[in-house]
This record gives C-alpha cells, structure tokens and sequence, in this order.
C-alpha cells in the first residue's frame, strides 16, 4: 500500500510547510463554487413602494393613540398600566404584528376583544385582601334557623337578580322559558346554601360581606356565579355542541333532527381485523358491521373499515342508518308470512309467529328483529352460519317481503281470495 496519499494529507495540515501548493481542481458542477456563491440574505428585500403601502396598512390596523383616547385610558386605568401600554406601543412595531402575527384560533386563545378592565377568573390572580381593610369589629356568631332562611332567601334573590338583570319573566311563558328559570332558580338556591353568609351572622355589614367576598377568602374563594365569563366559556349549551361533519351531512340528506336522530337504536354486531396486501407491505384495519333501527319498522345494516377504531365504527353507524329500509310488519308484530333468503352459503329461514310467541332465534336475528320492531318471529339458519351473511340474509329477507295486496294485485284477486279468509269469517 502507497503511503504518499497519507503523508501529504498529514503534511496538508501543519501550519508551516514548505511542500508546493496542489494545483486547484477541476469542479464538475455547473453552479458555481461556495466561495464564488454571493451571500443571500435572511430576509427577503423590500421595495421602497411595498414599505409605504405597509406601512399605511399597519397604521390603518393598528392606529395610535391620539390625545382624548389617552384622556379616557386614564379614567379606567392607573399610571402604571397607562406607562405599560405605552411602552408596549413602543417597543411593538406594528408592521412586524401585521406581517407575521395572527389570530389564534384554538379554544384557549384568549378574549382579543377583553379592554382587561375587570379581574378575569381564568387569567388573572385575583386580589388577596386581609382582615386589616374591614372597619370595625370583626366577630361572628352562627346563624339561627330564622336568620339563615332569610340569607338564604336574600343571597338567592340577588343571584336571580344577577342572572336576571331586567327582571324575572312573569305571566304565561312555554315550555323551554319555564324550564330556564326552573334551572336558574335552583342554581341560584344552591349557590345561596352553599355560601357562607348564610351561615354566620355579625353586627357589622362590612364583616359579614367579607364572608363572601373572594379576596378575603383563601381557603374557600367565591362559588364562580353563573354570569361571569368562566362560566359561559366552560358552559356549553347543545346547540353549541361540536357537530361530527358526517352526522351534519347525514342530517341533511335525511331531513332529520338531532332528536329524531338520538332516537335509532345503532348497536355493532361483527368486529374483526383485516389485512390489506400491498406493495408497502401488510396494512391492519379493523371491519365493523352495524345495525341500526327505529323500533317502529325501520332497517339497516352498514360496513366500516379504517386503520382508527373509533373512525371505522363511526362509518359503519352512518352508513347503517343512511341504509334504513321499511320492514313490512303484520300486525305490527310479526312479518306476513314465511320467508328465505339465501347469500353466499348462508340460508335463513323465517317464520311468522301468532301473538304472545316471542322472538325465538339466535342472537344476530334477534338484534335485527329487536331494531326493527318485531315481536313474534322464530328462525332456522340450516346451512352456514357466517355472522355477516346471517345478518345481511335477514335483512335482505325483512325488507324484501312480498305484500298479499300485491299478491292480489298482479293475480287481479281481491285481498281477501288471496288470504283465503271471507267476511263471514269461514275458510275457503
């Protein structure tokens, strides 16, 4: 092995060295080399006509403040906050916020609208009082039973009254008024029993007011009222409620109402994995098979299949009761007549059954016959009993019966010829 490669590499390195400089080599790339590359700059250059047109925006998005906004800061804020905001102002460039800043849009982003007057719950530390700023005596006695109803009764009106700031609603009102003033009227009695001016009693108004005060109480602070904003942001009405985009879609195609929807029995029946075989390789997703009925002759089965859980059988719930079908029942009990469905290997076979009989089959038919509002059926499955083919097989059986007014109608017989039963009540 040559050692010359070696030693002029080791020689390359000293700091003095009296070896001949390598003559320069030759590069094989078209761009030019690192040395010869002009240095770029971090950020992008701005021309001289887009720094005023940004300059107009940032001050037409965010002004200053003239001399009677600045008038008016100082009736709501004190000379600390006021010299904070200034110095915010000052030390903010407004081009830089109208460039590279922008609004959050997650759910603790906080109120861009809030002028940070008044102590916030969430945010804010509120103000810690001692025993010092309460004038006069500072005594308490327990309340008798009389003292305590009127606080109860007392503290409970002006928490109605906070609740309420134009005043209790009399007279006739429906049903969804009555039912919010039912609810805030108890909100507001259990607030009043749990709070401690109920409980004591003092001779001076100041000591008892402190009881319920929340910056003189450490230990227990004030119950959070059910006007304030901590309150209405973690209170969320079923209105307000985040709607999956698959149900608002299934809503409208059907015409329903989240009611009407809440009201369908949806129960999964068949849940098992499956591979797909491609060129990445083994992909694992799991296979649900859903039910879904109202109870009053409505039918359908729906697939799912995803990699998630929780997504495949979403898919398999919406597609079952986008696939609902009218079950033709007799008597609204029983189906008209026998039936037989055959899918795949799997035959089922169905009976109607007089009054009182009950649903005597096995477990799959039992849940469709149960979703579907029969009471009186019994069932034979004679071949294979593939859970997915049973269920598919009885489902098909269910929605697919043949009327005897159809019967009639394509023999050109009357009803009763077909059912073989006359007025008078003898068989033919």
């Amino acid at each position: 092995m040559s050692v010359c490669r070696p030693a002029r590499c080791l020689f390359s390195k000293a700091t003095a060295t009296s070896l001949p400089r390598p003559p320069p080599q030759r590069s094989f790339h078209a761009s030019a080399s690192r040395p010869a590359r002009k240095r770029r700059p971090h950020y992008p250059s701005i021309k001289a006509e887009d720094l005023k047109l940004l300059n107009q925006a940032s001050e037409a998005e965010y002004p200053k403040f003239d001399t009677s906004e600045t008038t008016l800061l100082e009736k709501k804020y004190t000379r600390a906050q006021i010299a904070a905001i200034k110095a915010a102002e000052s030390t903010i460039d407004a081009r830089d916020v109208l460039t590279q800043g922008q609004r959050r849009t997650d759910p603790w982003r906080l109120n861009y609208e809030d002028d940070l007057a008044e102590v916030d719950p969430v945010t804010d530390r509120p103000e810690k009082l001692t025993g010092d700023d309460i004038k006069g005596s500072k005594n308490f006695r327990l309340a008798n039973d009389v003292q305590r109803d009127e606080n109860i009764a007392r503290i409970t009106s002006e928490n109605l009254a906070k609740m309420y700031p134009e005043g209790v609603p009399e007279g006739a009102l429906d049903n969804q008024e009555a039912g919010r003033l039912k609810s805030s009227t108890e909100a507001a009695f259990s607030q009043a029993v749990l709070d401690p001016r109920v409980s004591y009693t003092s001779n001076n108004p100041a000591a008892l007011e402190s009881l319920g005060d929340e910056r003189h109480s450490i230990v227990a602070p004030d119950l959070p009222r059910v006007e304030n904003r901590m309150a209405r942001q973690t209170r969320r009405l079923s209105t307000e409620e985040e709607e999956d985009p698959r149900q608002k879609r299934l809503l409208q195609y059907l015409g329903w109402e989240k009611q009407k929807l809440r009201s369908i029995r949806v129960k999964t029946l068949v849940v098992h994995g499956v591979t797909n075989q491609t060129r990445m390789g083994k992909i694992r997703s799991l296979y649900y098979l859903t039910i879904a009925g109202n109870q009053d002759g409505l039918l359908g089965v729906g697939e799912g299949k995803s990699v998630e859980p929780e997504e495949g059988r979403k898919q398999s719930v919406m597609s079952a009761i986008r696939n609902m079908r009218p079950v033709p029942r007799y008597e609204n009990r029983t189906t008209f007549g026998d039936l037989e469905q055959k899918v795949g290997a799997t035959k089922v076979q169905l009976f109607s059954r007089p009054p009182g009989f009950g649903l005597r089959v096995q477990h799959l038919i039992f849940e469709l016959a149960r979703a579907a509002g029969l009471q009186d059926l019994s069932a034979k499955t004679p071949r294979s009993r593939n859970k997915m083919n049973v269920i598919k097989a009885t489902w098909e059986a269910l929605t697919s019966q043949k009327l005897p007014d159809e019967i009639a109608r394509a023999r050109g017989k009357k009803l009763v010829d077909v059912r073989k039963v006359y007025y008078g009540g003898a068989i033919h």
